[in-house]
């Protein structure tokens, strides 16, 4: 799931995740977690043959919907947790899918450029950094191809009162009652409380623009969700790639090359990133 919430340590970090997966899939219970998976899948708008990746994958709610959702899906789920994967194991055992442990910014780094067609992450950029979200900004951007699309939910205001009153509009207390149920909203509220202390530090929508903007992405769209349109505490962005590679190399070339003397002190250095950039663009 996360990744490094502000004063919290890795390991104290890995031991929430571990107890939040025994308890996880209550959410499968609540009505604003069911509508908001089925909005993050029609947001997707994948296609027969995407490769899709979704990074903190937990417990595969999302994934399951998808492959359900559209066929012959290529679909790599990510995670740090081993206790979230090993939930999602059996409920994703029969589907075309690769789980992979792994830090997200490590995995995301590693990635070939251009070589996915959908990136989705629910609920993980709450719990990094404004640093690691810069990673992950431009990481994501980088791994997409052209036309490719990323789907992310993140929290961005406290509270599980939206929640609630949206699930509760749906279900009357009896009905809803479930064991999971009550230990996932335990944990929720623990993870909200977190937020109000500035464990985790959620990023605003107008940050999250930004940021997206600043690695060479444009959000197409914005949605509230998980406790309505209106109120809800998470808020469902879709972005895409626009920064142009080949244009760049274009203004490169046409930019005057320097005087002699600049050149003798001038080093070029071409990382692997980079040049797998480069003939990405130059193939398109």
């Amino acid at each position: 799931m996360g990744e490094r919430g502000r004063g919290f340590t890795t390991r104290a970090q890995a031991r929430l995740w571990s107890v939040y997966s025994r308890c996880y899939d209550g959410l499968l219970d609540l009505v604003p977690y069911q509508r908001l998976v089925a909005q993050v899948v029609d947001a997707l708008e994948a296609r027969p043959g995407d490769q899709v990746v979704d990074l903190g994958c937990g417990t595969g709610n999302t994934i399951h919907a998808l492959v359900g959702a559209v066929g012959d899906l290529q679909v790599t789920g990510v995670d740090s947790s081993a206790d979230m994967l090993r939930v999602a194991g059996p409920k994703l055992a029969d589907a075309p899918v690769e789980l992979v442990r792994s830090d997200l910014l490590d995995w995301l780094r590693a990635a070939p450029s251009a070589s996915v067609d959908r990136v989705v992450s629910v609920n993980v950029l709450y719990t990094m950094h404004a640093s690691d979200r810069e990673v992950f900004w431009r990481e994501a951007m980088r791994i997409l191809r052209p036309g490719g699309r990323l789907v992310l939910v993140t929290t961005d205001r406290e509270g599980v009162g939206p929640v609630i009153r949206e699930h509760f509009a749906e279900r009357s207390f009896l009905a809803s009652f479930s064991f999971r149920l009550v230990a996932v909203l335990v944990m929720n509220m623990i993870i909200w409380a977190m937020e109000a202390r500035r464990v985790f530090d959620p990023a605003s929508e107008a940050t999250l623009r930004q940021e997206c903007a600043d690695a060479g992405g444009a959000v197409q769209s914005v949605q509230r969700c998980y406790g309505g349109e209106q109120d809800g505490v998470d808020v469902l962005l879709v972005a895409e790639p626009v920064l142009d590679l080949a244009a760049l190399q274009r203004v490169d070339a046409e930019a005057p090359a320097p005087a002699l003397d600049e050149q003798a002190d001038t080093e070029v250095v071409v990382t692997d990133t980079m040049a797998e950039s480069v003939d990405v663009a130059a193939e398109d």
